[in-house]
């Protein structure tokens, strides 16, 4: 079970560091940010859930300016960073989005299993590395259907079991109790099944995998404290871990350099789309939909 409080806490902490760390987070957000105009629809009120410090929320404002953005966070320091953010990069902001400098956009700060929108009020709702961070995703995608029109549309990228596939191996090797250390992620089946029935229609799932190199496991790992990406498990240990076993860890991790000596952490990326209901007119009447796996995408060396 994780630990929304801990979750809330992680983040509100990291904070500040966040933005400088989140390389990986910023990738995945413009990638996902690629995939909302290939759905010809022209939403008037859009929630980015989990926005944090605003990477998706940017793109969105930009590529649909005449809407009302919700940025809604489980974080209020977050929220407030997002805010920082804006008031400090005006210029970059407006260069981004020029068309919409005053752009309709209302930070929100609530759970994602208890959001506070009525019912079918929300045309487009995204959500980029949010939902890894709920348990009980029926619940939170029930939550996001309830809000969202008939014809209103989810995007999500979510995070699958190969992510930080090498610090489960290293701590498998050190304790055999990777789980306790680390979240355990919705596969692109498991998820794809809890979108199906939780009632959205037409769903459309398809998963990359993003490698980040460091110079030592330390590096890696401060990078993760730094996105407030640490172990949110309510089963976690408790009190301070012994140095032995935390060299025997760091070195556990050390043994997957890769032939260059850097240090490998991969990102497994899952990302869907589906319907809350009906498809709007214009993709139902004769119109193909190809899955966004066929699509070509860019991917970095």
């Amino acid at each position: 079970m994780i630990d929304r409080s801990a979750v809330r806490r992680h983040f509100s902490r990291a904070s500040t560091s966040y933005d400088a760390s989140a390389i990986v987070q910023k990738e995945i957000a413009s990638r996902l940010a690629e995939r909302l105009p290939l759905l010809k629809i022209n939403p008037s009120r859009i929630v980015d859930l989990g926005a944090g410090t605003g990477f998706l929320s940017a793109h969105i404002q930009a590529q649909y300016p005449q809407a009302q953005l919700l940025a809604v966070d489980l974080s209020e320091q977050m929220l407030r960073q997002y805010r920082h953010n804006q008031q400090a990069n005006v210029a970059w902001w407006q260069k981004l989005n020029p068309f919409n400098s005053k752009a309709d956009v209302h930070v929100v700060s609530a759970d994602a299993y208890k959001l506070p929108f009525s019912d079918a009020s929300v045309d487009m709702l995204v959500s980029s590395l949010m939902l890894q961070w709920c348990d009980d995703l029926p619940a939170v995608l029930a939550e996001c259907r309830r809000v969202l029109k008939p014809s209103g549309v989810f995007f999500i990228a979510s995070l699958g079991p190969d992510t930080l596939k090498e610090i489960r191996l290293a701590w498998q090797a050190v304790d055999g109790q990777a789980q306790q250390h680390l979240l355990n992620f919705a596969d692109i089946h498991d998820l794809g099944d809890a979108v199906s029935r939780s009632g959205f229609a037409d769903p459309v799932l398809d998963v990359e995998r993003i490698t980040l190199t460091y110079a030592t496991p330390r590096a890696a790992l401060d990078d993760l404290k730094h996105i407030g990406a640490t172990n949110a498990n309510k089963g976690r240990g408790a009190g301070l871990m012994g140095k032995t076993k935390w060299a025997a860890f760091l070195q556990a991790y050390q043994n997957q350099a890769l032939p260059d000596g850097l240090i490998p952490a991969t990102f497994e990326v899952v990302y869907a789309h589906a319907f809350a209901g009906q498809l709007p007119q214009a993709l139902s009447d004769g119109v193909v939909s190809v899955p966004i796996s066929q699509i070509k995408r860019w991917k970095p060396d």
